[in-house]
């Protein structure tokens, strides 16, 4: 029933588009905003492309890397403040790499852009503390009936912001004709806005304002919650909060970290590449047709993932999260073929590119936080995340450096495609099979 607080509105759905927008920002600007700057600084500074690819692969491991602090500082500021420190960190850093990145150190003879690399460690930091793992956090906390539409509606500013704010970087850098350094300043300006967000809105826990997860008060411990039409959740749900080691001796967590990491190997590698890939196969930042120019089919990766997330969002708790996973999975594999085959001449493969491997990021993202939280309890997420979450990214965050140097050793990215795909099909079988671990082996 109600909360019987006094309180007529439960604050989590008020908190839900202000959590959406604040986690938008770091995702949106500065995790799928250097993808768009890269090809600006590559031929700015004249670097090889593994060595702007490099860069990002590090933002993307400090990314993963990050939640082995994250849990600290939520136990010592709570998620809010998290999500605060992790703002402002990005965008310093942010204004740092616009006016330090140019500089390059000589190293036996060849210059190398350190100082580009070193930044790349504290932007990837910042993203960790101020996105994924307290967002996700925050949503398994307010919400258990209505987990899977949540996670999909906040998720989704991610998906938003991918779309909108990479354009708006592309348009301000040829507006500055093309200086990389404004793209920079224009994450910087947008995650101090972020941090402000997080520290006036976000609650921490619903206990913090005297109600409950959902809106709802507990009835008997037990049971399945109740939908308060009294619909039973159809998906799985963990009648208790595993122990990290306890999670660690069954089979299905391993089964979810290799999954994810190998399904990741090959979106890291095509969203990362496909700027500098569709330039490369004739498209033009300055097409006078905004749907030929890379950002804007870069983003509509992005855009087409709203529809993978909100999908999860409405199936989620009809269906067990290991279906759609897998089925999701497939589809960005056949986006790894297409981007392949995506040229100028072949709008239909860039297009049909952008719908699979959107889609299907979309629905796998939201996948994950979902099946961990309920298959080892929404309380466990965040220590899980701090071992889980390291080993994934520096798999998964090697695709680009991986693709650069491929790229600049055969001027194709065709090995590395072929590669990222079979391992794509492997975790789409793998998490199909993915069973609910039994509380009984937590002895």
């Amino acid at each position: 029933m109600p909360d019987k607080t006094g309180k007529n509105t439960f604050y989590g759905w008020l908190m839900l588009p202000l959590l959406c927008l604040v986690y938008s920002i770091p995702i949106g600007f500065a995790l799928y905003g250097p993808p768009i700057i890269n090809k600006f600084m590559e031929d700015s500074l004249q670097l090889q492309r593994w060595e702007v690819n490099i860069g990002y692969s590090i933002i993307g491991i400090m990314l993963g890397l990050g939640a082995l602090f994250i849990p600290w500082l939520m136990n010592r500021f709570g998620p809010k403040t998290t999500l605060a420190i992790g703002a402002i960190l990005t965008a310093i850093s942010s204004i740092l790499m616009a006016l330090l990145g140019s500089i390059m150190t000589d190293f036996s003879g060849q210059s190398f852009p350190f100082v580009y690399w070193l930044i790349c460690v504290f932007v990837g930091l910042g993203i960790s503390f101020g996105s994924v793992v307290p967002v996700q956090a925050l949503v398994l906390l307010w919400f258990n009936v209505h987990r899977a539409l949540a996670m999909g509606l906040v998720l989704g500013g991610g998906a938003i912001g991918g779309f909108i704010y990479p354009q708006i970087i592309s348009y301000t850098i040829t507006a500055f004709n093309n200086d990389w350094r404004a793209g920079w300043y224009v994450i910087a300006a947008a995650c101090f806005i972020g941090a402000a967000v997080a520290l006036a809105a976000v609650r921490n826990r619903p206990e913090d304002l005297g109600q409950h997860p959902d809106g709802i008060s507990p009835e008997r411990p037990g049971e399945h919650v109740k939908h308060p039409t009294h619909r039973l959740i159809r998906t799985y749900r963990s009648p208790i909060n595993w122990s990290v080691s306890a999670a660690f001796r069954t089979h299905a967590i391993w089964q979810i970290m290799v999954a994810t990491a190998v399904i990741f190997f090959l979106w890291q590698l095509l969203v990362s590449q496909t700027p500098a890939h569709l330039k490369d196969r004739g498209f033009l930042d300055t097409d006078p047709l905004l749907f030929m120019q890379p950002a804007f089919i870069y983003g509509l990766i992005m855009a087409f993932s709203i529809v993978g997330r909100l999908s999860v969002s409405f199936l989620g708790e009809r269906i067990e999260s290991r279906y759609i996973m897998s089925g999701a999975a497939l589809l960005i594999v056949l986006g790894g073929a297409l981007f392949w085959l995506s040229a100028k001449d072949t709008l239909w493969a860039v297009y049909l590119f952008a719908l699979l491997t959107g889609v299907g990021f979309g629905a796998v993202y939201v996948s994950i936080p979902l099946i961990t939280g309920n298959y080892f309890g929404g309380g466990s997420f965040p220590q899980l995340s701090r071992v889980m979450n390291p080993v994934n990214s520096i798999f998964q965050f090697s695709a680009p450096a991986v693709a650069g140097l491929v790229y600049d050793a055969n001027r194709s990215y065709g090995p590395v495609i072929l590669i990222a795909c079979l391992s794509g099909l492997f975790g789409a079988i793998l998490i199909l099979f993915c069973k609910p671990p039994q509380p009984d082996q937590d002895k």
